[in-house]
């Protein structure tokens, strides 16, 4: 009886090609998975925009006119602080809510993201028009 030598586990020439093809699925999901990333924190930052606009509104309909932008809670302007800087502008008459984004946001196509007291969206900055990044 004979013996046959069987080698077990891979060979080098084995393992690279692995390594290799991981590294390609790698280059091809990376770009995907940050653009990923900046629409899910962008989308934070729409949400924390609109819900300070209608703390605005709720604040005019309770006294007759908006809060300055010294008077305003800081608790109505919760976003992210890793991600955006939220800014108000306002008089009695009028509000501007602006989300600016920081960091590695900063990458995102959208820019700055506003809304004043008409309800207007819009962005500042953008390669993108207001609606791609209001609607994404």
């Amino acid at each position: 009886m004979t013996r046959t030598n069987s080698s077990q586990g891979f060979t080098l020439i084995e393992l690279l090609i692995a390594l290799a093809c991981v590294a390609a699925l790698t280059t091809l999901a990376w770009p995907s998975f940050q653009s990923l990333i900046l629409r899910s924190q962008r989308a934070q930052a729409r949400a924390s925009l609109l819900q300070a606009a209608h703390w605005f509104e709720r604040a005019a309909s309770a006294n007759g006119s908006y809060p300055l932008a010294a008077d305003v809670p800081t608790s109505v302007l919760q976003v992210d602080g890793q991600h955006y800087k939220m800014t108000i502008t306002s008089t009695a008459q009028s509000y501007i809510l602006s989300a600016t984004p920081l960091g590695t946001q900063a990458a995102d196509s959208c820019g700055i993201l506003t809304v004043n007291h008409l309800g207007v969206r819009s962005v500042q900055g953008a390669s993108q028009t207001a609606a791609q990044c209001w609607s994404q």
